[in-house]
């Protein structure tokens, strides 16, 4: 695992720079605004190229749902970013991994995202905005290991516990420390999580 915040006061809109650092594959896919999630996007990419090469960039390719993958290579990998930070999971087997500032429990989505079970875990506890993002975290998390979004359907299983089964597979959840973000990795098997954090300014240079 490996990620980047940004620092304080970081500009979003010079992106020429990183754009010019990526491979037309990767960059044709990215939208012509100069946002801070065009921005975000950008350093994932290049954290992903700082920890691999510009070539194996080149040979990324995109399923139907838009998840990205490796042509010619037994690396997987997947890229979460949220307000200010960028998170890479990669590995040698499917990853999926979900990172986020503490959110606001948004009970119009609770029959849309959550079991029964969950909801009740996120009424029943003491603190509801961190149960909350905990529980939305684990389950993005799930269905990104599998290239999908909620259109898979979040409510047909539970991740309120670390071994899940997910989609008729068995799922394992682990939760990622990253200072001031809750975030998680979910994989197939279990799996020794290593953590690094990146400086921007090394994404620059590399």
């Amino acid at each position: 695992m490996y990620y980047a915040i940004l620092p304080d006061g970081f500009d979003s809109i010079d992106q020429k720079e990183l754009l010019n650092g990526l491979p037309e594959n990767i960059t044709s896919r990215l939208s012509d605004n100069n946002s801070i999630k065009r921005m975000l996007s950008l350093i994932g990419w290049h954290l992903l190229k700082n920890v691999t090469s510009f070539n194996f960039l080149k040979t990324i390719d995109f399923e139907e749902k838009g998840k990205p993958f490796s042509q010619n290579s037994d690396l997987y990998f997947n890229i979460s970013n949220t307000k200010n930070i960028v998170a890479l999971a990669i590995g040698s087997e499917r990853v999926g991994v979900d990172v986020e500032k503490l959110r606001e429990p948004r009970e119009i989505i609770y029959q849309r995202v959550f079991t029964e079970s969950e909801i009740q875990s996120i009424e029943d506890a003491n603190d509801k905005v961190s149960q909350f993002t905990q529980l939305w975290t684990r389950k993005e998390s799930v269905v990104k290991l599998f290239g999908g979004g909620i259109s898979m359907g979040l409510t047909t299983f539970s991740a309120l516990e670390d071994c899940i089964k997910a989609f008729n597979s068995k799922v394992i959840i682990q939760k990622v420390p990253i200072p001031n973000y809750i975030c998680h990795l979910s994989t197939y098997r279990n799996v020794k999580l290593e953590i690094e954090a990146i400086d921007i300014p090394d994404l620059f240079s590399s």
